[in-house]
C-alpha cells in the first residue's frame, strides 16, 4: 500500500483523496507485477529486496579532495544506490511521463529522512524545500520538472512532523539559465566550467532565500557537480545552510551501504528518445 508518513484526519483523507485519483496498490510500480495493498510504496517483495538500500551519504571530504566538487553543499544523502530498479522507477517517472510516480519517490525520501538520526533534525530546522530546476525548453518540452514533483509532496509529507510553521516548497526558487552537457561526458577539470553561471535564484525569492536552511532536491546524485552549483547559487543570494538528497546516487565516494550490482535478471524498460542529459 502506497502512505503517508503523518498521522491525523487530514492526511489521511488527503491519501484516500490521491489513492481515489491516482490510485496505486495494484501493481508494482517498478515491474509490474500483481501486488496486495500491503507493499510499501507500491512495490513488490522481490524488488524491494532487489534495491540496494541503506543510510547513505557522500563524504564531501573526499569528493572536495578527489574532484573539487560539492564544497558548497552542507550535506548530501541519498536513499538507493543507482541500479536497474531505482533507474527504471526515475526514468518512469522522468520520460514516460508517470507523474504519479513522484509519490513513491517522495515517501522514500521522507521515510529516509525520518528514520536517520542524522537527518531527522533537519525536520525542525529546515525552512525550504528546493528543486534542481531544468532549462525553460527542457520542462516546456517535458511539460514538468520531476524535482519539483518530488520537493512539493515532500514538503507535504515532513510539514507535519514539526512544531510551529510548514517547510515551504519552492519551484521557481532557482533558475537554469542555460543546457549543459552531461557530467558524465566532461572530464573532472571541465565539470566546474561546464557548469559555470548556469544557476541563479530569482530575484522574486531573494529575500526568502536569506539565512533559510534549505533542503535541495533530486532524483538521482553522479558526479555532484550540479548540486554543488545549486548551492553555491543559494549560498551566493543568503542562504544559511544548503542540504542536498536524491533517491539514487552513484557517486564514487558514497558511504552507508554496501556497494554492490542490482539484480541482472530485473528487465528494464528503454527511456523514450526524451532521453537526454540535464
Amino acid at each position: 500500500m502506497y502512505y503517508y508518513a503523518k498521522e491525523g484526519k487530514t492526511a489521511r483523507f488527503t491519501e484516500k483523496l490521491l489513492q481515489l485519483l491516482f490510485p496505486m496498490g495494484t501493481y508494482c510500480v517498478i515491474c509490474g507485477s500483481l501486488i496486495d495493498s500491503l507493499r510499501p510504496y507500491s512495490i513488490c517483495d522481490n524488488c524491494m529486496k532487489a534495491l540496494n538500500k541503506g543510510n547513505i551519504y557522500i563524504d564531501l571530504e573526499e569528493e572536495a579532495a578527489s574532484a573539487d566538487l560539492m564544497s558548497h553543499l552542507d550535506s548530501a544523502s541519498s536513499c538507493l544506490v543507482y541500479g536497474l530498479h531505482s533507474k527504471k522507477l526515475v526514468f518512469d517517472l522522468k520520460y514516460n511521463k508517470r507523474t504519479y510516480l513522484s509519490r513513491p519517490i517522495s515517501m522514500i525520501m521522507a521515510d529516509r529522512i525520518i528514520n536517520d538520526e542524522s537527518l531527522r533534525p533537519l525536520i525542525d530546522s529546515l525552512d525550504l524545500i528546493v528543486p534542481v530546476p531544468l532549462h525553460k525548453s527542457r520542462l516546456r518540452k517535458r511539460g514538468f520538472n520531476q524535482a519539483a514533483l518530488i520537493s512539493s509532496d515532500l514538503a507535504r509529507r515532513l510539514s507535519p512532523l514539526r512544531d510551529g510553521p510548514g517547510i515551504l516548497s519552492v519551484p521557481d526558487c532557482l533558475i537554469r539559465d542555460r543546457i549543459t552537457v552531461s557530467q558524465r561526458s566532461v572530464s573532472g577539470s571541465e565539470r566546474n566550467l561546464n557548469l559555470e553561471n548556469a544557476f541563479r535564484v530569482a530575484p522574486r525569492r531573494k529575500k526568502l532565500t536569506e539565512n533559510s536552511v534549505i533542503l535541495l532536491v533530486d532524483d538521482i546524485l553522479t558526479t555532484g557537480s550540479t548540486a554543488d552549483h545549486c548551492a553555491r547559487a543559494l549560498k551566493d543570494a543568503g542562504a544559511g545552510e544548503v542540504h542536498f538528497i536524491s533517491l539514487a546516487t552513484g557517486n564514487y565516494h558514497l558511504k552507508g551501504c554496501e556497494r554492490r550490482r542490482d539484480d541482472e535478471s530485473f528487465i528494464s524498460h528503454p527511456p523514450s528518445s526524451d532521453h537526454k542529459p540535464e
